[in-house]
């Protein structure tokens, strides 16, 4: 991944919204996007050698009593989270503390890899990735069991800025982000309004020493409580407002950059 043309582009792609972000040092940037891109690749590497107890070394939660107080109203609840960091890493360490968490996704096969990458770290890597305590729900197909599993007080995460790779499962609308327009989904905000789960953003971030994380579960988008009315498209625009923030402060850990140009995010 880390060749000179790839760079390159992520410069490319960085530099015209550089301004809005709270840090300076393009070098700089474009090496902790690169960096951010292998410590989510093969962090599920050292899953099997972590428990409900060791996962403290490396990662922690922020704001998990709104999770507890979103489930405590009877209902499911949906995370929603964006390409962000090491993705997986609140996923496992919810289902080690017991959370009945299920993650919506797109199932992707291996496409230009050499046949030992497809033989080898491909299928080992889905293999690691078995081993998390979560169930994987391919998002390309009717969806009725997570409708089944929200409705029975289930946690759900789900991402918010798309699939990536050129796929768009599911309705996607253009929303402002970062100064221009680009395509979001707008699937998690329709479905917490028609299950009546609550909606809570996900970030995950560096914690204060290198090589440890903490995700902070923001408070609800959306709960059933919720006075007045609210659609996909306000919600969506709710999550968006957060992803700027954060990508304003930590710029390198979105995973997006090298598609932040014309005919793939951007319209």
């Amino acid at each position: 991944m880390m060749s000179r043309g790839k760079r390159r582009q992520v410069l490319k792609n960085i530099l015209p919204v550089s301004s809005r972000f709270h840090t300076t040092g393009m070098g700089c940037l474009a090496r902790g996007y690169f960096e951010t891109h292998y410590i989510s690749q093969l962090l599920i590497f050292s899953f099997p050698g972590l428990n409900r107890d060791s996962i403290k070394r490396v990662h922690r939660f922020s704001g998990l009593e709104n999770l507890e107080k979103a489930l405590a109203k009877g209902n499911g609840c949906i995370l929603i989270h964006p390409h962000f960091g090491p993705v997986h890493l609140p996923l496992f360490h919810l289902g080690l503390l017991g959370y009945n968490i299920w993650q919506l996704g797109y199932l992707r096969k291996p496409k230009g890899l050499s046949r030992i990458g497809e033989t080898v770290a491909f299928r080992l890597r889905e293999e690691y990735e078995s081993i998390i305590p979560a169930r994987i729900i391919d998002g390309s197909r009717f969806l009725r069991q997570v409708f089944r599993h929200l409705k029975s007080k289930g946690t759900l995460m789900i991402t918010g800025d798309g699939t990536g790779g050129g796929e768009f499962l599911g309705r996607f609308k253009a929303f402002p982000f970062l100064g221009k327009s680009m395509l979001f989904p707008i699937g998690p905000g329709l479905l917490a309004i028609k299950t009546g789960s609550s909606l809570l953003p996900v970030f995950t971030v560096p914690d204060k020493e290198r090589l440890t994380f903490r995700t902070i579960i923001e408070p609800p988008l959306f709960d059933p409580d919720m006075e007045g009315s609210q659609d996909e498209a306000a919600l969506t625009m709710g999550f968006i407002s957060l992803l700027e923030m954060y990508i304003k402060q930590y710029p390198w850990l979105w995973h997006f950059w090298d598609e932040f140009s014309g005919g793939k995010l951007l319209v």
